[in-house]
Formats: C-alpha cells, structure tokens, sequence
C-alpha cells in the first residue's frame, strides 16, 4: 500500500469514528463454559459485557478509545455497520442470483491447552458473514452447519439482536466436544485472526466498503490473534471447577465501582471516597481516580489521607493539576495535627496489629564508630504519625516514612547499649522494638562507619551453591582486602510483587509462557512469603494483593488477556509503593516484551524511586516477535536489576522461562548480609569488590548505605 493510499485510508477512518457505527451498547468478552460428558468435555460461549461504549467517550473515564476500537468483538460491531451499509446499496451489489453474497469472514481457533500452553485438541473454523438472498436478511455460514444462520441486518442496532449476531457469528454451535484431557488443570480459550474481505473490492463502491477498510488492512494487526476468553479448569472428584476471565472481569468490576463513585459524586452524596479508594485498588494509575479521590478528601476535610495519596503517587501527581500545590498546603496542615496528636502519645494504646522490627544491626552486634539503624514495619493500616529512634535514652532520629535506616555513631561509648525504635500512628496507637548492641572504645582518628552489603552468589551455570561461611569471601575496598565484621545468611520471608505485561504484542506462546512460569514459581515459595500480582497494559491492574495462598492465585493467573499498550513505568513505581510498606525481603519481577508506550511517569522518576528503595528489581525481558525488540526497556530494566543488586535476565526462548524463574527462586535463596567497618564516609568514594576464594567468582551485591 503506498504512502498515498495509506493517508486517504487514515483520512477515511478519521470520518468514520465520527459517525454513530456501533450496533450495540457493549464492548464483549466470551464465557467459555465447560462441562464433563461421559469421557470428554462440553464447551459452550457466550458473550459477556466488559464495557458499555458510552464510557470510552466519557472523559470522566481514563479509557483509550484507540485501543478498545481494535480489541475483543469491535470488528464484529464494525462489520454490523458494514452490512446495514450494503443492504442500503444491496441492488448495486447483489443480483440475488445466487443464495448469498460472502462479505467478510473470520478464522477462529477453539482450543484446549495444557497449563504451559501447548495444544491438546483444538478446532479452527472459519465463519463467513454476508448478505442473504431475501432482502433486509443477512447469513452466517460456517463448515458443519446443517444450514445457514440468518440474522435481521436492520434491526442490528438493538442490543440483544446484536448479541444473538455476536454470538452466531463467533460460536455458531450449540456447543463444541473435545476429549477429557488426561491432567488435573488444563485451559481452555477462544481466539480469531484480523477478518478478511470475501468480495472483490474493484466490485464495490468504496464508500459502501470504507467503514471495513480496517478489517483488510495488511499491517502488523493482521499478525496478531485476538483472545475473547479464557477459563481454567481444575478437576475435582465431583466436577470440573473453573474461572473464566478473572483478569477482564476484575476490570469490568472496578469499571462498576467507579461509576458509583461517579454517579454519586453528581449526586452530591457524601463518603465517595470509599468507593474511590476501593477503585485505586484495583486500577492505582488512573490520573483522573487518583485526582477525584484527592478532591473527595479534601471536601470531606480528610486533609490527612490527601497528603498520604499524594505523597505515596507523587510523580503520578506531578502530571496533575493542583497535586503538587496541594501537597504542599496539606505538608502544613498535617504537621499541626500530627503535633496535637503526639501531644497525647503518652495515652496511646500498643497495637496488636503492627509488626516492628529492628533488622540491622541484629541483637548483641559488635558495632562501632557509625552505623545504620534499620527496621521494617508492616500490618500498620493507620497512618505514620511519626517514628523515634533511640540510642540508650538519647533520640538519635524522627522520621515519617520509608526508606527506614538511620545512622547513628557510638564513638566515646563502649558496653552493651540499647537502640529502641517506637512508632504512633494517627489511630492513636504505638508500636516498638528494642536489641542491644556490644560497643568498642575508638579513638576520634580511629573513626570507622559500619558498611553494609546485601549479596547473591552463583556458580557458573547460574545455580545457587553450597552454604557459605564468611571465611570464603574476600572484600576489597579502595584495592586494600578489608575484614568482614559480620556475616548471616539472609532468611527473611520474601515480600514479592510480580508485574506481568498485558499487552497485545504478549499474544500466543509468550503470554502462556509467562503465565505458566509464575505459576510454577509461586507454587514453590514458603508459607511465610507473600506474593501480589498486578498486570499493565493501557492500565495497570492489581490482581491480587500480598498472599499465601498461592493455589488461589493460579486462576487468576491462568486467565489473562493481552490488549493493550505498555505501562511499565506506572506499572513499577506502583508495584515499589505496594512493597515498601512490607515487611522482609522486597523483591519486584518484571516480565515484558516491549519499551514503554503509555505511562504518565517516566524512566527518571522509577530511577529515582528506586533509588532510595530497600526493593530488589529481577526484570525478565522476552523477545518483541513480530513486533520490534524492546532495546529502549532492556536498557533501562538491565540498568535497574544493576542499581538494586539483582539479575537481569533476557530471554531468547520462551520455552525455556520456567529455567530463568528457577534461577531467580535460586537467588533468592543465597542472599547474605555482610558488613565491615570502613573510615571512608563518603559512599562515591568506595570502590568495592566481593569474590569467591576458591575460583575468585565475582559476586552480585548491593551496599545498603
């Protein structure tokens, strides 16, 4: 196509999106229901709403009107309009010698896959739509029926008319057998490729063809498949369990959500905000949520739940108006409350639901000279009124919030000392840890600063490798070996927040691949690690919150849908907010195949983010197939896993994922914690160097102040 004919087409399409095309109200996913039968399954679909049109063109909503035009059933809502076009013209074009007239036709693939994706039976079908011979009638043919469908073409734009279309058109069956697949979880889904023009196009007027010009465009979309639906089945000793969706239908739940909150603002009810930050939950990149949430707390002189939202967003907020400026008014307001609250900390009531603990330096820690104070907090639901760190008796810090590491310096002291953190939040209840600490006498120019370091060791083939003792490694600062004061293998419970790309370059093996591979990796973690799962297209979308149990995630995991554009960025600065507040090791996997094309953030601001964040990066980047590698993102995410201390892995074979998720689980499993005593204070002018004895292995690490 030239460039010519290419700009006439867009021209075109431009004209079309302005008319009233659609036939329906609804955006639809299919419902695959499956059934047992004697020795096999029953499939059935059926359509679904995932979305009311009306919502895209509302710009109360954050919804891409692009995107949603060339995703889930909107060609066959296109191809709807196309054939109460043709029937206007239906005697220019149809002689009506023949039975029909074939307009546009459909390839589907029906399958029933293993839980890596592979197929164990499928059945492709291709549906051809055109006009039928009785005037104002129009025909689904497919191979197989016993005879042709036909639908009333005018009567289209009632919604349950199209609905009975949509349905003829994509599963024009009663229902679809396959034989009972010999595994206990299997998946089963529904695809079909860009539709093809049956007629000659020299035989038609183009202005009775051009609201179909996009369905015979010879561009990159007609590479790729379209899902509508997924369903994970597990058998039981009773029945086939299933979950069809979880993904489109956790959207299409907070879609409702929102709307409430919407209609009830117009309303003038109070406690919206509720229903907003239920939304935010489930979809925390929305600019326009997150500013109405904003707006609510501030009508509702929630002042202190403003400053909270916009201080956890901050560079989401910095791309709205009036955020930053009212961070800044709200700064003043909250410190004054804070200050007549904590006048009353002397009542407050130790919480029963906070965990706090001191993490370094560990209880009877030899430290000297200075060193970092660091503590982890969870379960806390109440804001941080403020955290006192004390050395003996002596305040030694106040902070508010996270990174929680403080220095303090033990010079001139020597004994056991005390070092107490306590923490009030705005409940008006306390949390606190205490340790005790052995200390040495220095001299002033014998002044030393604890450095600590959080390192992972390999063998050669990416293995973990036997326990190691300190007596097996060599640190080097500045060229000169220095010894290592203390050394313990890293057993904390692991805090994982696991980011999967959605988006429609993710279509086929890769997105399998990828779902299969968390799957398994999350099924080997322990019961006291915890695991969230947020997705990122044009949207990015939590899935599930921190958990354990991991068998109730694999649905959730197993029916994802790829569509959409790349939120990486969003994507990752929401899942380092979700960790930070976690207690243990915090860890973000990142699992794309593409450079980002939609965040309202930027690389700078994950950069700096993560920066100052205790959370490890483990990206996995998957080859872009018929779309362009993502060297902009592997730049960027081999940048993080380096700054964080972790591994980057880039992936040439999606075959072999569930390998690159084994190593990182390995790595996991070989964190140590080292620290040795240094008189250079200045961290830029430490030049580290960890290794192995035997074999002088270099070793992964990440100094931690």
């Amino acid at each position: 196509m030239t460039s010519s004919s290419s700009f006439a087409r867009s021209a075109t399409l431009c004209v079309l999106m302005t008319l009233p095309l659609f036939a329906t109200k609804d955006i639809h996913f299919f419902a695959l229901e499956v059934q047992p039968e004697d020795t096999q399954i029953v499939v059935r679909a059926n359509p679904e709403p995932l979305l009311a049109y009306k919502l895209i063109k509302n710009d109360d909503y954050s919804l891409d009107k692009n995107l949603y035009d060339n995703i889930l059933d909107t060609p066959f809502r296109q191809t709807a309009f196309l054939m109460r076009t043709l029937e206007r013209n239906r005697g220019s074009i149809y002689d009506g010698k023949a039975d029909n007239l074939p307009v546009i036709s459909y390839r589907f693939e029906l399958a029933v896959r293993d839980m890596t994706g592979e197929i164990l039976t499928e059945r492709e079908y291709k549906v051809v739509i055109g006009l039928d011979k009785t005037p104002g009638t129009g025909v689904i043919l497919c191979e197989g029926l016993t005879e042709p469908i036909t639908f009333p073409i005018n009567m289209l734009t009632k919604p349950q008319v199209y609905r009975e279309f949509l349905h003829d058109a994509v599963f024009p069956f009663d229902k679809v057998q396959f034989p009972m697949p010999a595994g206990e979880e299997f998946l089963v889904d529904l695809y079909y490729k860009w539709p093809r023009v049956e007629v000659e196009k020299k035989d038609f007027n183009v202005f009775d063809l051009f609201p179909s010009l996009i369905l015979w465009d010879k561009d990159l979309i007609t590479k790729i498949k379209i899902n509508l639906g997924s369903t994970y089945v597990k058998k039981t000793s009773a029945s086939l369990e299933q979950t069809q969706d979880y993904q489109l239908k956790t959207f299409r739940q907070a879609l409702d959500i929102y709307g409430k909150a919407l209609s009830d603002i117009e309303g003038g009810k109070g406690g919206v905000y509720a229903d907003l930050e239920e939304y935010v939950q489930l979809v925390p990149d929305d600019k326009k949520a997150l500013k109405r949430l904003m707006d609510q707390y501030l009508a509702e002189g929630l002042d202190d739940e403003a400053f909270s939202l916009i201080s956890r967003f901050q560079p989401l907020f910095a791309t709205i108006r009036e955020g930053l400026k009212n961070q800044r008014s709200l700064a003043g307001k909250a410190e004054n409350r804070r200050n007549q609250l904590l006048g009353r900390r002397a009542r407050f009531e130790q919480s029963e639901k906070v965990t706090l603990k001191i993490t370094s330096p560990v209880d009877n820690d030899l430290v000297t000279g200075t060193t970092n104070l660091e503590f982890t907090m969870a379960g806390n639901e109440s804001p941080i009124l403020l955290v006192e760190c004390f050395l003996e008796e002596e305040r030694i810090a106040r902070i508010t919030a996270p990174p929680f590491k403080v220095p303090f310096t033990v010079d001139g002291n020597f004994g056991k000392l005390t070092l107490r953190v306590v923490a009030y939040f705005e409940d008006e209840t306390y949390q606190e840890d205490e340790i005790t600490v052995d200390t040495l006498k220095v001299d002033e120019e014998e002044r030393v600063q604890l450095v600590a370091l959080h390192a992972s060791v390999f063998n050669l083939r990416g293995e973990a490798g036997r326990e190691l003792a300190k007596e097996d490694f060599v640190l080097k600062e500045n060229k000169k070996e220095v010894e290592i004061a203390h050394f313990r293998k890293d057993t904390a419970p692991l805090r994982i927040a696991i980011i999967l790309d959605t988006s429609i370059s993710m279509f086929g093996e890769k997105l399998y691949r990828a779902m299969y591979s968390v799957k398994t990796f999350v099924s080997k973690l322990g019961p006291e690690d915890r695991v969230a799962i947020y997705t990122f297209d044009s949207k990015v979308l939590k899935l599930s919150d921190f958990t354990n149990d991991f068998d109730d995630l694999t649905p959730k995991i197993m029916t994802i849908s790829p569509l959409g554009a790349t939120r990486l960025y969003d994507a990752m600065l929401i899942a380092n907010d979700a960790l930070v507040g976690q207690n243990g090791t915090k860890i973000m996997i990142v699992v794309s195949d593409g450079d980002d094309s939609d965040s309202a953030t930027t690389d700078i601001h994950v950069a700096g983010a993560l920066r100052n964040s205790p959370v490890m990066v483990y990206p996995i980047i998957l080859p872009g197939g018929i779309f362009p590698e993502p060297l902009e993102a592997a730049n960027f995410l081999e940048s993080m896993a380096r700054l964080t201390g972790s591994i980057y892995t880039k992936v040439t074979r999606v075959k072999n994922l569930d390998e690159k998720f084994d190593r990182i689980y390995a790595d996991f499993k070989s964190f140590y914690y080292i620290d040795y005593y240094s008189s250079e204070f200045n961290p830029a002018r430490r030049d580290l160097r960890l290794r192995l004895k035997k074999g002088g292995t270099r070793v992964r690490f990440r100094t931690l102040n």
